[in-house]
Formats: C-alpha cells, sequence, structure tokens
C-alpha cells in the first residue's frame, strides 16, 4: 500500500512539474457561447460515449454508453429525455467510443464505432451501421431492434491501438479514425460502404412533416476478411493549455488525447474534443481529414465535466453538443454561428 501511495505522489508531481514548463508556450482558449440546454438522467445511460444528430429530427440526439453496456443505442431530445431505445442485434459493445450521423442518396444512417482498446491488445475493431430509425413514428420511450445494414471488422496496418475518435466524410467516401493515447495521434480511414444505396429509403433529401414508414430490413453484410484501415498521416498535435492539467489530475495523463470527433456534412468543418477543449477545424474547400485536421484550430473551453467523450455538430454545424461519461450527465450546446460573427470573443465566462 505505501509503494502504491509513492508511485501516485510521484505521479502527481510529474504532472505538476509538467504543467508548470508548459505554462510560456500555453495557449489562448476561448470562451464560446455555450449553454446548457439538457440533463441526462436515465439510469440506462450512465457512460455516454458516443453522440450523433439526427439526420431525420431537428432537436434530436443519439448516443450510446462506453463498453459493457448491452448493444444498444438511445434517441433523446435536447432536454436529456429517453424518446426511444434501439437495439442492435447480432453485435456486442466490447468497447463503444464514438458514433455518426450521415445521409447518402437521401437515406439517414447511423455509424456505431466499436473502437476503442484501453490496453491495445485487440485482434479486431468494428463499425456498424444502421439505418436511422424514425422516431415519431415509434410510442414514446419505445424499445426496438435493428440489425446492422453493415458491420466491418478492421484492424491497423501498425498494430493494436486505443481510438475514441470517428467521423464520417461523406464527401471523400471515408470513414475517419483518430488515434488516442500515442504520439503522435494518428488518422486512418476506411472506405465508407456505397452498398448502403441500395438499401431500403427511409429519409428524402428533405425535412418533410411526413416521412415514409421504413421498409422491411435487409440482412446484415458481414466483411469475411477483416479489413486494414489506410493510414492518412499525422496531424499537427493538438495544443494544450495549462488547465489540461489542473482540471482534472484524474485525467492529466490524457491532456491533449482526442475522445470524440465530428464532421460536417461538406466537409469543411470538424470538431475535435479533449477532456478539457473542443477544438474546431475550417477548410475553404472539402480537400478531406488530413488537410482539415492541419488548419489551425479555434479553442474552446466548456465547463468542467466528469469525462468529456461525446460530441456531434447539429444538422447544417452551425452548432455542436457536448455530453460526457457519468450521471447526470449535462448536455452543453455551442453556438458556433455566434463565436464566429463575435470578432472580440466577448464570449460567456465560468
Amino acid at each position: 500500500m505505501a509503494a502504491k501511495f509513492q508511485n501516485q505522489f510521484l505521479r502527481l508531481c510529474l504532472y505538476l512539474v509538467f504543467a508548470v514548463a508548459i505554462t510560456a508556450c500555453s495557449v489562448k482558449t476561448e470562451q464560446a457561447n455555450i449553454s446548457q440546454v439538457g440533463n441526462i438522467s436515465h439510469k440506462k445511460i450512465a457512460e455516454a460515449s458516443g453522440l450523433a444528430y439526427s439526420n431525420i429530427h431537428h432537436d434530436v440526439l443519439w448516443l450510446h454508453n462506453d463498453g459493457g453496456d448491452s448493444a444498444a443505442v438511445y434517441a433523446i431530445n435536447l432536454s436529456g429525455d429517453v424518446l426511444a431505445t434501439v437495439n442492435i442485434e447480432g453485435v456486442k459493445n466490447i468497447d463503444w467510443e464514438d458514433m455518426s450521423s450521415f445521409i447518402i442518396d437521401g437515406k439517414a444512417y447511423l455509424l456505431i464505432a466499436d473502437v476503442g482498446d484501453n490496453r491495445a491488445n485487440r485482434s479486431q475493431y468494428f463499425i456498424h451501421i444502421i439505418a436511422e430509425p424514425d422516431v415519431s413514428k415509434l410510442a414514446l420511450a419505445a424499445s426496438i431492434k435493428l440489425t446492422p445494414l453493415v458491420s466491418l471488422a478492421f484492424n491497423y496496418p501498425d498494430g493494436p491501438k486505443d481510438c475514441e475518435s470517428v467521423a464520417v466524410d461523406v464527401v471523400n467516401q471515408q470513414i475517419v479514425l483518430l488515434s488516442k493515447r500515442h504520439t503522435p495521434q494518428t488518422l486512418y480511414q476506411l472506405p465508407l460502404p456505397l452498398q448502403l444505396a441500395q438499401s431500403p429509403a427511409l429519409l428524402p433529401s428533405e425535412f418533410p412533416s411526413q416521412l415514409p414508414m421504413p421498409l422491411p430490413m435487409p440482412l446484415p453484410k458481414q466483411e469475411r476478411d477483416t479489413l486494414v484501415a489506410t493510414p492518412l498521416g499525422a496531424p499537427p498535435a493538438l495544443p494544450e493549455s495549462f488547465s489540461d492539467y489542473f482540471g482534472s489530475i484524474r485525467l492529466a495523463l490524457f491532456a491533449g488525447n482526442s475522445t470524440a470527433m465530428s464532421f460536417s456534412k461538406d466537409g469543411l468543418s470538424a470538431v475535435v474534443l479533449t477532456y478539457g477543449h473542443a477544438y474546431y477545424f475550417q477548410q475553404q474547400q472539402p480537400t478531406g481529414a488530413l488537410t482539415l485536421l492541419s488548419t489551425t484550430p479555434k479553442i474552446i473551453d466548456f465547463p468542467t465535466l466528469f469525462q468529456a467523450e461525446a460530441v456531434s455538430f447539429n444538422h447544417d454545424a452551425s452548432r455542436f453538443y457536448i455530453t460526457s461519461e457519468g450521471s447526470p450527465a449535462p448536455i452543453y450546446e455551442v453556438n458556433i454561428a455566434a463565436l464566429l460573427a463575435n470578432s472580440d470573443y466577448s464570449l460567456l465566462k465560468y
């Protein structure tokens, strides 16, 4: 016990020394127009680790728990109330870490990334894609079952690694992954399965008041062979600030490590989350994930969260939403349009 305490004390000292050492190169962060819009307190959602804004309904979010939960995703409103539970059949939640929503040919999909690997010892990782259900067709708090349209098994060419940040780049037809626990953090890509375009139509391109009932789901397509993710390169390290090392000693070891990611539909903007900040990236042309994440980000502070691991743009990327593991977990809305319009950044303080 004494040896354990000594090791913890030494680690704490190292954190403090390192934090002081980086003070001179600490970066300026912006306090964006952030407001708490909701609170997640449902007993089934205690480790929110993936978030995706609905492409069928405005003001609906999809989320899932971290590894260890059943293979389920939950639809909630912005207040945090559970609207529906979708149990995904034929798969397991080994370590689900991120989620994305996207549209191909006017059809809405949800991607669930089973990519967590704290000990870097997994031989396979999985991407599951389902058709996004229309929750307006369901009774409030209904529970339904769906089978994945596609389940991709993959690994990395340079060995196993932890990843908590996955996004869909529809413009470049890629699933993009950003590694977490090693330096430099590296981007990888998997091809977006365009055979999804042959699945039943669930969503017209616009947002009509009446949507068709979902057609019968096709059987899942499971890749026989394990895919190998293609490295795209290493974007510049996320800038760190002094507060990263004092906001939470428990999480200080992972300062600057990405915990979630979201891309806009047009490929022109991205948000990457860490335990202490959100990083907002923009580019003028949709040239790809590496170019986008190599631009200089706006660094946005948010109120301290227990373990911030979930972020998603809304439908037009004018806002994004953040939530955390733990219960209850607040839902924060970041007004990007206001941030960009406010040239002097006279924004909220905490």
